[in-house]
């Protein structure tokens, strides 16, 4: 009712200032009703523009919720990618570590299968070298055996000469013949009766009977020569059978030796491979796991960005349904006021209850209040000036003193223009304030996000340190291994060129002695062959036996019987014999060292060529892993500078901020007491125009204040959204 009232004063005092008179004048229930309309059209346009605010805002929130839900959509899903990913990654460096034990479990069964085969060649050509030997010995005893007896055994030999010579042949054939039998093999086969046979041969040999030795001698030879000859036979193809089958296995040994080698280098490139294809694949590993990392704290912080905004969304959308829902109840009212103020019933009714001319009454009463009201009014301006602090209405308060009674046009319209300044003011701290808010929380998002770029930046630097750091820890001991391998083969070059320098040593050594024997035996073998002596079985005991010295006469002539120019041949050609078989020992050692040198240089050739290969392999990989170290410095060096570029963001952020920071915080910390101080002012300016114009008393302003909080609230709101 009060309202209403206040309502028709405003419109009774609009009417009589108009010019023309009472008679032009609408009636105030008229003007009520157009302020009404005015005021149903101001709703429904502040309806339509907070609409406008709402949509924008909601429009926000679904683009918003949309591309961060498509966000942690694509992380999630790259999320899965790289678990999986992570999954194979482990999967195969799993793999490899298991086969590279696998082949290093065969490689040193490669190793073990070299070592033992060569053991038991070693052994086995041991074996061969010392039953060769025997044989060779037993061979050559059988030899000489043989031409003793088949020289000393027949009747002719035994009947020449005197008794020592008989004698003498005897016990040669004896000595030969011994010699066979310390000579003979312990894995000979020599039936006991053959044996036998041999000892009673040399038993006979030893007790010789006085007159018929001679003729048992004969047969007692031929059986023992043909024994002799037969155990020649054997022994001699026992040699050649077991050198036959000792080749055998010699060759058999250097084949597998040969095979395992290229076996044991293929795993050993294999090896190689198999840790350079771990290697790459553990780097893959620690990047994509870093990346999962990197992924999942982004998908987090979208999450948690999410919940918020989809929070702020929902509580925004309660608050304007409540708003909405209020100013239709409002506006709803007052067009239910509208129908029952326009009805023809009330429009009959006000026409008859409102007289002509009451308008000027209402104006006479205003005129004769003038005098109280610019009290009033100064009053009022003076106690809001000096609650708000303000000048301006200080300066308004002395100039509604100044003026008389009557019309206050001019002071009405200051307070107008007063009034209007205050909005213009209230709307432009708003604006400031809403875009301090807003640069904050630009410059806020900005700088926490420059900061986790410099973060993730920090991440990768390290992580590429850490790569450099193992990069540079291989390559050292590739290095190292390479001067090893290098050392090495200078090493076996040098050890080669030792043997080869000993073996030329040994070979020349050996052919000057043989050619020294070789003379040798032309010049003893000279003078017999000058002479047309043979070298046959010795004829005579020469001065090795002397006859017994009978004692004779002092008057006889001593013996002076002198041997004849071949005495001593057999002597000779033993001892030519004994250099012959120097020769050919000295002439198969020649030839042995020859194989040997031959085998040695092989081998080492073998070992070079795979020295060679493992130094290539070693420089390649150096070279590979140098090539990654500089590749991964390049990644390290535009990580800095990415970091340093963040960090001028950073900067250039903080200093923005800080240029800001002095004016927004004044803004933002003093808008309210600002506000609350424009809104004392707005209120003596109100109800100083009022009592100026005659209105109704201060307590209505209350009721009605030119400041609508919420509607202030929200125009900040869509400031601070655009």
């Amino acid at each position: 009712m009060k309202v209403f009232s206040a309502l028709i004063l405003l419109a009774m005092q609009s009417g009589a200032a108009a010019t023309g008179g009472a008679a032009a004048a609408k009636s105030p229930v008229e003007k009520v009703v157009q302020l009404l309309e005015e005021l149903h059209a101001n709703l429904a346009r502040d309806e339509k523009v907070e609409q406008q605010i709402y949509d924008r805002y909601a429009c926000w929130c679904e683009t918003r919720a949309g591309s961060k839900a498509g966000a942690i959509h694509l992380a999630n899903s790259h999320i899965v990618v790289l678990s999986q990913k992570v999954l194979e990654l482990k999967g195969t460096v799993a793999v490899l570590a298991k086969e590279i034990s696998d082949l290093s479990e065969q490689i040193a069964v490669n190793e073990k299968t070299q070592k033992d085969a060569t053991a038991v060649r070693q052994k086995e050509n041991g074996d061969w070298q010392k039953e060769k030997g025997e044989l060779e010995e037993a061979i050559n005893a059988l030899e000489r055996a043989i031409k003793v007896l088949s020289g000393a055994g027949t009747k002719t030999g035994l009947l020449q000469g005197g008794n020592a010579e008989r004698v003498y042949a005897r016990h040669k054939a004896m000595v030969s013949v011994r010699s066979v039998i310390s000579a003979l093999p312990m894995s000979n086969n020599l039936a006991p009766k053959k044996l036998a046979a041999i000892e009673s041969f040399v038993q006979e040999l030893e007790e010789p009977t006085a007159a018929d030795a001679s003729a048992s001698y004969a047969p007692a030879s031929a059986t023992v020569q043909g024994i002799l000859k037969d155990m020649y036979d054997t022994f001699t193809s026992d040699l050649e059978s077991q050198t036959v089958t000792e080749a055998k296995s010699q060759r058999d040994f250097e084949d597998l030796i040969a095979t395992l080698i290229k076996e044991l280098n293929t795993m050993n490139a294999l090896v190689l491979k198999k840790e350079a294809e771990k290697a790459e694949a553990s780097q893959e590993l620690a990047d994509t796991v870093q990346e999962l990392d990197d992924e999942k704290a982004t998908m987090e912080a979208d999450i948690e960005f999410f919940d918020q905004m989809k929070a702020g969304c929902l509580a925004k959308k309660e608050e304007w349904d409540a708003r909405s829902s209020g100013r239709q109840e409002e506006m709803k009212g007052i067009k239910e006021a509208l129908e029952i103020l326009t009805s023809d019933d009330a429009r009959a009714l006000f026409a008859s209850a409102i007289k002509p001319g009451m308008e000027t009454s209402f104006l006479q009463l205003a005129d004769d209040s003038s005098s109280n009201a610019a009290t009033k009014a100064y009053n009022t301006l003076k106690a809001h000036a000096t609650k708000a602090h303000s000048l301006r209405l200080a300066a308004l308060a002395a100039t509604v003193r100044e003026m008389g009674p009557g019309h206050f046009d001019k002071v009405i319209k200051m307070i107008d223009e007063m009034m209007q300044t205050l909005k213009d003011e209230e709307q432009d701290d708003i604006k400031q304030r809403d875009w301090c808010k807003t640069e904050y929380q630009e410059n806020s998002e900005e700088k926490a996000e420059i900061k986790w770029l410099i973060k993730n930046n920090d991440a990768m630097i390290v992580k590429f340190e850490k790569i450099i750091a193992g990069l540079v820890e291989e390559i050292a001991l590739t290095v190292e291994e390479i001067e090893q391998t290098e050392a090495q083969i200078k090493s076996m070059e040098d050890t080669r060129k030792e043997e080869n320098e000993e073996f030329k040593a040994a070979k020349a050594e050996d052919e000057a002695a043989i050619g020294l024997l070789t003379k040798t035996v032309e010049v003893l073998g000279a003078y017999y062959k000058k002479n047309k002596i043979e070298m046959g079985p010795v004829q005579g005991a020469g001065r090795f036996l002397q006859e017994p010295e009978f004692e004779v006469s002092q008057w006889q002539a001593p013996d002076a019987t002198f041997s004849d120019k071949g005495a001593r041949k057999n002597e000779s050609k033993g001892i030519i014999s004994i250099l012959t078989m120097l020769i050919e020992d000295l002439d198969s050692e020649v030839k042995n060292g020859i194989k040997d040198e031959v085998a040695a240089q092989a081998e080492f050739e073998k070992q070079l060529d795979a020295a060679k290969k493992l130094l290539e392999t070693l420089n390649a990989r150096k070279v590979d892993l140098e090539e990654q170290k500089e590749t991964t410095e390049g990644k390290k060096d535009d990580e800095e500078a990415d970091k340093a570029s963040n960090q001028e963001d950073l900067a250039t952020n903080e200093k923005y901020f800080n240029k800001i920071q002095p004016d927004c915080d004044w803004m933002l910390n003093s808008f309210q007491e600002r506000r609350d101080k424009r809104k004392a002012e707005m209120n003596g300016l109100v109800t100083a125009k009022e009592y100026l114009t005659g209105a109704a008393p201060p307590a209505m302003v209350q009721s009605s204040a030119p400041f609508d909080d919420n509607k202030l609230d929200r125009i900040g709101f869509d400031s601070l959204r655009r």
